[in-house]
């Protein structure tokens, strides 16, 4: 517990401490939701969406609800290679390996603060847009939340296997850029999936975005509970299981790579 306080602690300090960029990063995350918005706004003048109608019918919210979700989902996806990078280049990693502290939850630990972060803003921007839309949310904040963990241990298990790749190649992330690209494209970010070709689909079909978008959609919208849910909840539990055996192979893979070669450090 104290470990986990120390590199809160530290997220704290070294957000907070470059004020400028912090404020850069949190005006830019404003201005592409606020875009959102005015985009849902356009596009709902005189318009009803039958696609969308397992979410309350709502385009903005539709639109909000992956928006945020995708910040979240970077998180999941760069915090574990983030923080092996950012060790490298500030020489510190071998230090860290050398500590009582477990690899895995110096990285759970440090990947923490981010999450925290991302859910403040979360928060802050979903008042934004509920004050100056009037967009509506019936939320079921149980379900919401099961959703999210769950979605974000699942993500997490291909963010491991991006930082085992990263030990490796130091440079270029195709996991992370294949996932990234596949989710914004076939999961239903800012469509229904129902629009897209049969072969499509299939596709869309194993990615777990796709059932966590799904999910935390009916739950923040229309309110939607468990029973509702149990099929996306169901998939995304079994594929939690693949990603993280996955995930734990292809970082201890990389990671003893890496050090049968003697380049844990170099980046």
């Amino acid at each position: 517990m104290a470990a986990l306080w120390v590199f809160i602690k530290r997220g704290f300090l070294t957000t907070f401490s470059y004020r400028l960029a912090s404020a850069l990063m949190l005006a830019g995350m404003f201005i592409g939701v606020i875009q959102y918005g005015f985009m849902a706004k356009f596009l709902k003048e005189g318009n009803t969406f039958p696609l969308l109608a397992p979410y309350g019918g709502d385009i903005m919210a539709y639109l909000i609800t992956g928006s945020m979700f995708m910040a979240f989902l970077g998180v999941s996806l760069n915090s574990f290679s983030g923080t092996i990078r950012q060790e490298q280049m500030m020489g510190t990693l071998e230090y860290l390996l050398l500590s009582r502290t477990p690899l895995p939850l110096i990285m759970i630990n440090s990947a923490l603060w981010n999450f925290l972060m991302t859910c403040f803003n979360t928060v802050l921007i979903f008042l934004v847009i509920i004050l100056v839309f009037g967009m509506k949310l019936s939320v079921n904040a149980l379900a919401s939340l099961q959703v999210l963990i769950l979605s974000i241990v699942c993500i997490s298990g291909i963010g491991l296997m991006s930082a085992g790749v990263i030990l490796v190649t130091k440079h270029g992330d195709p996991i992370t850029w294949g996932f990234s690209t596949l989710t914004g494209l076939l999961s239903g970010v800012i469509f229904p999936v129902q629009v897209l070709p049969n072969f499509l689909r299939k596709i869309s079909a194993v990615l777990p975005p796709t059932y966590a978008l799904r999910a935390i959609r009916k739950a923040v919208i229309v309110n939607a509970g468990f029973s509702q849910l149990r099929g996306d909840i169901l998939s995304l539990s079994v594929m939690s299981l693949v990603t993280l055996s996955l995930g734990y192979y292809l970082f201890r893979w990389g990671f003893n790579r890496a050090r049968r070669d003697g380049s844990l450090a170099e980046y």
